[in-house]
C-alpha cells in the first residue's frame, strides 16, 4: 500500500509542478520521495516532510488549496487538487512516530490578516474554552523574531 501511494503522490507533485512552470524542482522532488517508498512509512514520511519543508512550490500549492477547503465558491479549486495532492497530504498527515511531547515549547507564526481575521482572534482569544485551528499544514518557528518577520500578526502557541 505504501509504495502505490508513494508512486501516487510523486506523479501528482510532478503534475502540481508542471502546472506552474516548476517541472524540474517537481521532478527532483518525486524522485527523493520514490526513493523511499520501500523503506517504510518512517522513512517515507520523514521525507515527505523535508520536503514540505523546503522553500519551494510544494508547500505554496498545497497550503493555498487547503485554505480554500470549506468555502462553498472555491470548492472546484480545491477539489480539482485532491487526485494530485492528496496522496502526499496522506503520507505527510500520517504521522508514523506519534509520540507526546515531552518538554513544553512555545512556537510562533507569522501571519498577514485582514482586520476582520484580527478581531476574530481577538474575540477568540478571550474564551477559555474557544480554539482556533489553521485549514493547511502551518509551518512554524521556535525562533520569535524570525517569525515576526512574516505579516502583521503573531500567533505564539504554547
Amino acid at each position: 500500500m505504501i509504495p502505490m501511494l508513494v508512486e501516487k503522490a510523486a506523479r501528482g507533485i510532478i503534475e502540481e509542478g508542471k502546472h506552474i512552470g516548476k517541472e524540474r524542482e517537481a521532478e527532483e522532488m518525486a524522485k527523493m520521495l520514490r526513493e523511499t517508498k520501500n523503506s517504510g512509512m518512517e522513512e517515507v514520511w520523514r521525507c515527505c516532510a523535508y520536503l514540505y519543508t523546503l522553500e519551494s512550490f510544494l508547500y505554496k500549492t498545497l497550503n493555498a488549496a487547503m485554505r480554500l477547503v470549506g468555502d462553498k465558491e472555491q470548492e472546484k479549486v480545491w477539489r480539482s487538487k485532491i487526485c494530485t495532492l492528496g496522496p502526499f497530504c496522506l503520507l505527510l498527515w500520517d504521522d508514523p512516530f506519534n509520540t507526546k511531547l515531552t518538554t513544553k515549547k512555545t512556537l510562533y507564526r507569522g501571519a498577514t490578516l485582514t482586520k476582520e481575521q484580527i478581531d476574530a482572534y481577538t474575540i477568540m482569544a478571550k474564551g477559555k474554552k474557544a480554539y482556533g485551528s489553521f485549514q493547511a499544514y502551518t509551518s512554524c518557528s521556535r525562533n520569535r523574531d524570525k517569525a515576526e518577520e512574516f505579516g502583521n500578526t503573531l500567533f505564539i502557541m504554547e
